[in-house]
C-alpha cells in the first residue's frame, strides 16, 4: 500500500517536474519571440525615421532655395525658413507638457497594449 502511494507520488512528482520544465521552455520561447518582435519593430521604426528625416532635410533645402528665388536673396530665403523653424520650435516647447507629451504617451501605451493583446489573442 505504501509502495503504491510512493509510486503514485513519484509519478506525480515527475509530471510536475516535466510540467515545470515545459513552462520554463515556453517562457524562454515567448521571451525570444517578444524580443525578436520588438527588435524588428525598432529596426523598421528607425529606418522609417531616417527616411523621414532625410525627406524633411531635402525638402527644407528645396524650400530654402524656393524662398531664396522668391526673395532674390539666399539670406532672406534661408533666414526666413530658419525663423519659421525657430517659431515652430518655440511653439512646440510651450505646448510640450500640456498637449504633445500626453498624446505621445497615450499613443505608445495604446500601441504596446494592442501588440500585447494581439499576442495573447493569437495564442
Amino acid at each position: 500500500m505504501i509502495d503504491e502511494k510512493l509510486k503514485e507520488a513519484e509519478i506525480i512528482f515527475e509530471e510536475v517536474k516535466k510540467n515545470a520544465e515545459l513552462r520554463v521552455a515556453l517562457l524562454k520561447l515567448d521571451t525570444v519571440h517578444y524580443v525578436a518582435k520588438l527588435s524588428a519593430n525598432l529596426i523598421t521604426n528607425i529606418f522609417t525615421l531616417i527616411c523621414g528625416l532625410l525627406a524633411f532635410l531635402f525638402g527644407t533645402v528645396t524650400l530654402g532655395f524656393f524662398f531664396s528665388d522668391l526673395f532674390n536673396s539666399y539670406a532672406l530665403g534661408f533666414g526666413g525658413l530658419t525663423l519659421f523653424y525657430a517659431l515652430v520650435a518655440i511653439f512646440v516647447t510651450m505646448m510640450k507638457t500640456n498637449f504633445i507629451e500626453s498624446v505621445i504617451i497615450n499613443f505608445t501605451i495604446r500601441k504596446f497594449l494592442n501588440t500585447r493583446g494581439n499576442e495573447d489573442h493569437n495564442q
